[in-house]
């Protein structure tokens, strides 16, 4: 490609601090981010679940092939076997397939505290 075609992004951020401040408060901002296991069962209208989902899917990805899938699920009973499913995988690849190294570093241990 000799002269690719350059599209200005519109509407750019450009926060009012210098960068190496906006750049450090982000940094703080995001180490406050933590797990969430717990969710709330109060309903979520079909509409904003399509904008969450349309969100999601125009996420930049290699080749811009987007390969993931969305799949939303309301029912609580399906909910609850995915959830029982996924804490057996879990349990599963702790127990038999991550690796020492693996292991160690997670748990913040040596190698020889795992042995």
């Amino acid at each position: 490609m000799k002269n690719p075609l350059l599209i200005p992004l519109p509407d750019r951020y450009e926060p009012q601090l210098p960068p190496e401040s906006a750049a450090e408060t982000f940094f703080h901002r995001m180490a406050t981010r933590r797990t969430v296991r717990m969710f709330s069962d109060r309903p979520v209208s079909k509409q904003t679940l399509e904008w969450i989902v349309r969100t999601a899917a125009s996420a930049p990805s290699g080749a811009n092939k987007q390969p993931w899938r969305f799949v939303c699920v309301s029912d609580p009973a399906l909910k609850r076997k995915i959830r029982l499913a996924a804490e057996e995988e879990e349990k599963t690849f702790y127990e038999s397939r991550a690796g020492r190294r693996w292991l160690a570093g997670v748990l913040g241990l040596s190698l020889v505290a795992i042995a």
